[in-house]
């Protein structure tokens, strides 16, 4: 009798398992078919055009499960590589940025390219590895245990926060932004990083995050500490960190998600992205102050002044400068520059430090600089690298469509491991990496992507600040249990007087 009560559940968990898997083949089948179909009309580069603003619109309801998760990494990811690309093909169309017929054909058919790429990456993965089903593993144990620690002890990382912030000051590296070009032209990456350890570890950014989750989980509503931190985080930002910007809307999304409707979640994400641009541009504005207080009031000029702000968001100057890189590659590769084949080798031996490897090759964003800027190279000026040039630079569309793919398989890796860690942890987790996804979009290749973005400045700092929590909890254990001995020898004492 039992047998045959529990024999439907399992036919009924097979066939929403068929089901789901039929629903993703279903989507392949028509990015295929549509694919097949841009084929066939291939040389005309305004249907790749139309053909990938599609596609990008289908991936993000697809992977955001209808809206109902658009902060998904993977509609996030679509959505920034669209994003990064609308402004300039606006202008393309405009006849604002002059490119015939052919360059045209490769510049859209290549993003089309690559997102079909990441979809097939991120899809292929998603069936290739299950583990993301596991509940309550030993990992996620410990992952969320940690935080919960972290939490225990906000109050004193806040305070460790400030003191460091106010030691190091609100703007990166303490310095202007025009000595910090002269410090990265002089300073090897290794050292660097090491010095900029303590402020990424005690980071008053991934503490204010701790605070935010934590209030919100343990009482359902911020307390004064989360307030202070934010504070201090926006400070920060007009201090020059402007990818922080998304970070902290990312963690008040995702924070205040299960208590916002759909519509309200959708307005606060348009809201978001409008006020990100706007402060952006501020914060480059300011950024020529030699120190925090002129900062604070060329910031506060730009603010008051329309005709700035109008100026700084019509150049969208953040957007279109990575897209152009990847237009001066369509146009000089392979008709003035071969294309690289061994990219993903130089890529790779990026991975050994400097002092190790003085000669090994530049970073495809620098070499960038020096073949084609060499007057912006020698003033130690660089520029961002779309996602999409690099794998353009390795073998063309095909090579956008193997980089990217590789980025899709990446990225639902990481998804699957956030959800099997689940709880507040994951959300902290996925939140301080959110900012990282800038780095993809603008990222100059897939291992320092790797190397960079999730080992040196999201694995390493959050494990040392896990660490430094558990040596203050076998402190607090250590006093604990010579606190409880004394009370034992009290209660003895007075044992025996009775």
């Amino acid at each position: 009798m039992i047998s045959n009560m529990k024999a439907p559940d399992h036919n009924m968990i097979r066939l929403l398992r068929n089901l789901r898997f039929r629903r993703t083949h279903k989507m392949l089948c028509s990015c295929i078919a549509i694919s097949l179909l841009c084929g066939i009309l291939s040389q005309y580069w305004q249907v790749w055009l139309v053909f990938g603003f599609v596609l990008s619109v289908m991936l993000v309801v697809h992977f955001s499960r209808g809206f109902s998760n658009p902060l998904n990494i993977h509609s996030a990811a679509v959505s920034l590589i669209t994003i990064f690309a609308l402004p300039s093909s606006i202008l393309i169309l405009n006849n604002k940025i002059a490119l015939d017929r052919q360059e045209s054909l490769m510049v859209f058919s290549s993003i089309s390219m690559g997102l079909m790429g990441y979809a097939f990456g991120a899809l292929l993965l998603k069936h290739l590895v299950s583990f993301d089903k596991k509940k309550n593993t030993l990992l996620s144990k410990r992952v969320n245990a940690l935080f919960w620690l972290s939490y225990k002890y906000r109050y004193v990382l806040a305070f460790i926060s400030a003191i460091v912030l106010l030691y190091w000051g609100f703007m990166p590296r303490s310095m202007s932004y025009t000595e910090s070009i002269t410090y990265r032209m002089e300073t090897t990456g290794a050292i660097e990083y090491f010095r900029s350890l303590i402020p990424n570890v005690f980071s008053v950014l991934m503490v204010a995050m701790i605070s935010i989750f934590g209030d919100l989980r343990k009482q359902r509503k911020l307390f004064w500490l989360s307030y202070l931190l934010i504070g201090l985080v926006v400070f920060s930002i007009v201090g020059g960190h402007r990818s922080w910007i998304v970070a902290l809307f990312a963690c008040l999304a995702i924070a205040f998600r299960p208590y916002l409707k759909k519509r309200h979640f959708l307005l606060f994400i348009i809201l978001a992205i409008v006020i990100t641009f706007v402060i952006s541009g501020g914060v480059r504005y300011a950024r020529g102050g030699g120190s925090f207080t002129e900062i604070l009031g060329r910031f506060q000029e730009y603010s008051l002044n329309v005709e700035l702000i109008g100026e700084f968001t019509r150049k969208w100057s953040d957007l279109t400068t990575p897209f152009s890189t990847f237009i001066t590659l369509v146009k000089n590769i392979p008709q003035n520059v071969s294309f690289d084949y061994a990219a993903y080798i130089k890529d790779s031996s990026l991975l050994i430090p400097e002092i190790i490897y003085p000669n090994r090759p530049l970073p495809y964003n620098e070499w960038f600089v020096k073949t084609f800027r060499p007057e912006v190279y020698q003033r130690g000026g660089g520029l961002t690298f779309y996602v999409v040039g690099f794998g353009y630079l390795f073998a063309g569309p095909i090579g956008v469509f193997i980089h990217l793919f590789l980025f899709g398989a990446l990225f639902e890796l990481l998804n699957k491991s956030l959800r099997m860690i689940n709880g507040a942890a994951a959300l902290f987790l996925y939140s301080y990496f959110f900012v990282q996804l800038l780095g993809f979009v603008r990222s100059c290749g897939f291992m320092v992507f790797i190397k960079n973005s999730l080992i040196l400045y999201l694995v390493i700092p959050i494990m040392l600040l896990f660490l430094f929590v558990l040596i203050l909890q076998i402190f607090d254990l250590g006093n604990s249990k010579i606190r409880n001995k004394e009370l034992r020898y009290k209660l003895r004492g007075i044992e025996r007087k009775t």
